[in-house]
């Protein structure tokens, strides 16, 4: 089974990278709405914690976005929390998680600010940490006997996942 929690750590890091690294992403079409996650964005890094997470609980920038950013920052990196101690049980304590939980975070920030894709943001930092911190724990919350079906639970959302972007995403070209 820890062939298969390593297979599916190493797929979703991939995606985590073309998706949210490099926001190479098409459309999601759920209904008449439309999401694009993709894409360039530009304006000034933040660097004050806490100030996008308070314009998104003072609602200025709307409930639905609002919700989906703080929503998907914490849920981003939960998924490798969770994974990293069951590939690597007799490396990872918790100063180790919290160190990777930082250099993921900051990773992925500092590379969309760099290349242009996006924009730096202190308090996606904050809330990615955080999502990875809740994957280690559930990890340690869980029982043993919990984990393997756990995995392939995981597994099958991923997949899940997949085939939904797959057939309802469709090209910025075709708005």
């Amino acid at each position: 089974m820890n062939y298969l929690s390593r297979a599916i750590l190493l797929v979703y890091t991939l995606l985590l990278i073309k998706f949210v690294v490099f926001k190479d992403m098409d459309m999601i079409l759920v209904g008449h709405m439309r999401f694009y996650f993709g894409g360039t964005q530009t304006g000034a890094a933040n660097w004050i914690p806490f100030k996008t997470i308070a314009e998104y609980f003072n609602g200025e920038r709307g409930l639905l976005i609002s919700g989906l950013n703080l929503a998907g920052n914490l849920v981003l990196l939960f998924p490798i929390g969770f994974l990293l101690p069951n590939c690597f049980a007799n490396l990872l304590g918790r100063k180790v998680i919290l160190y990777i939980a930082l250099i993921i975070s900051l990773g992925i920030e500092t590379i969309q600010a760099l290349s242009n894709i996006g924009i730096f943001d202190v308090d996606d930092v904050l809330l990615n940490g955080i999502g990875l911190l809740g994957g280690f724990v559930a990890y340690r919350l869980i029982p043993r006997n919990w984990v393997n079906p756990s995995t392939i639970a995981f597994a099958l959302l991923l997949s899940l996942g997949l085939l939904f972007y797959i057939t309802n995403s469709a090209p910025i070209s075709n708005r």
